[in-house]
């Protein structure tokens, strides 16, 4: 199941799928995402975590110690599997085959990785992942679409930026989710939600409060 990262809560909140591949090169939703799947595995007890980082690739036969040993406490266990190149290599892409063919029990497998090639997406591992998994890829978002993460962003924290606002805050952080975080954080600390704040220049941003009322 492949899903945009703006669903993933969603899923989430329904159940935890035995395997999540998270890929992109924007690291702010990268990293979130993570994070929302390791928050819903601990929820639904996946207690133990194992860590697997693969930097050389001599990491692989550590993914098949982990599926097939059992914690002596029987804790449900996440393993994290991080892959920075993005790329598995013959071993990585016979071990993820070989984990989805024959899943444990107990176990979710949260495996994040760079921005993926198109041919990567139609390689054995990757279709194995898909067969079985949640596959979320993050991109850079541009135009309306980052308009709308900021929207989403600022409704977080209870604010709510008008169009002028959104723009000027897109200018500012070029594409820079992490930037455009952080712009926000301090907005809120500064301002709350119900005033007009000046934090940019001489540029004036009016904020109005979320509306709590239900139809």
């Amino acid at each position: 199941m492949r899903l945009k990262v703006e669903q993933l809560a969603t899923a989430l909140q329904k159940a935890v799928a035995p395997v999540y591949l998270v890929s992109g090169d924007e690291p702010l939703q990268l990293g979130e995402a993570a994070d929302d799947i390791r928050k819903a595995a601990r929820a639904a007890g996946y207690t133990t975590r194992e860590v697997i980082s693969v930097e050389s690739g001599h990491e692989w036969p550590q993914l098949g110690l982990e599926a097939d040993s059992l914690s002596i406490f029987s804790d449900k266990k996440l393993i994290d599997l991080r892959l920075p190149s993005a790329k598995p290599g013959t071993e990585g892409s016979k071990a993820l085959i070989a984990y989805c063919q024959r899943l444990p029990e107990d176990t979710v497998l949260l495996v994040t990785a760079g921005k993926l090639e198109s041919a990567a997406q139609k390689s054995q591992w990757f279709q194995a992942v898909d067969g079985v998994g949640v596959i979320v890829q993050v991109w850079p978002l541009q135009g309306q679409e980052l308009l709308q993460w900021l929207q989403r962003r600022a409704e977080r924290k209870g604010m709510r930026l008008d169009q002028d606002a959104l723009k000027s805050l897109a200018a500012r952080v070029e594409g820079n989710l992490l930037a455009a975080a952080q712009e926000i954080e301090k907005l809120y600390i500064l301002h709350g939600a119900t005033l007009v704040a000046k934090p940019w220049s001489r540029m004036t941003l009016p904020i109005a409060p979320v509306s709590t009322c239900s139809n």
